[in-house]
């Protein structure tokens, strides 16, 4: 086995709105909001951020994040492209009604937020740490990776690299961004 065949693998990979994942690969964004229902469980393995060009709503962002909208409103005819990989480095639940202080650390308005979830639950607020893989893969979008679900198992084929990955925040702006999201949130 070569060094390559070793170092790749297929990892899973969690959908989200491609205006935000490119946010997260941009240092834009540090944070994902979610609906415990959509992750339940402990996220304790890396994956890779897939993302959809459906249900993006323009009105969701921060005026000043717009332009993640505009960028990623249709999804490209050559594929999807896989740019980067995530790991969970903290985790919190906060009301719906709490995600105000969070707006800084989020491209959208925290109505956006919670136009998006049910306002009866706690919702799950992820710090990732992202890192922009070297060789980025562009894939078939398959039907087995289509509907409203949070998590898909990349096909074997779309093996990446994760440690051929660079984390796109340097280690000191990673961790006063780790300190104003708990800040924030405790």
């Amino acid at each position: 086995m070569s060094d390559h065949e070793s170092a790749t693998t297929a990892i899973p990979a969690l959908k989200e709105r491609a205006g935000v994942v490119n946010a997260l690969i941009d240092g834009a964004q540090t944070v994902l909001v979610r609906h415990p229902t959509l992750d339940p469980g402990t996220i304790d393995e890396q994956f890779a951020l897939y993302p959809a060009y459906t249900h993006q709503e323009p009105a969701r962002y921060q005026s000043k994040y717009e332009g993640y909208y505009h960028r990623a409103s249709a999804k490209p005819d050559a594929g999807v492209p896989i740019r980067a990989v995530a790991e969970v480095r903290a985790e919190y639940a906060v009301s719906s009604d709490d995600l105000a202080p969070l707006a800084r650390h989020y491209v959208y308005t925290p109505d956006g937020l919670r136009d998006k979830y049910d306002l009866e639950d706690d919702l799950r607020v992820l710090l990732l740490r992202v890192s922009e893989l070297e060789s980025p893969r562009l894939i078939e979008e398959r039907g087995s990776y289509r509907g409203c679900r949070a998590w898909i198992e990349l096909t074997d084929e779309v093996a990446v690299d994760p440690d051929a990955a660079a984390p796109v925040l340097d280690d000191a702006t990673f961790a006063e961004r780790r300190a104003a999201v708990r800040d924030a949130l405790e």
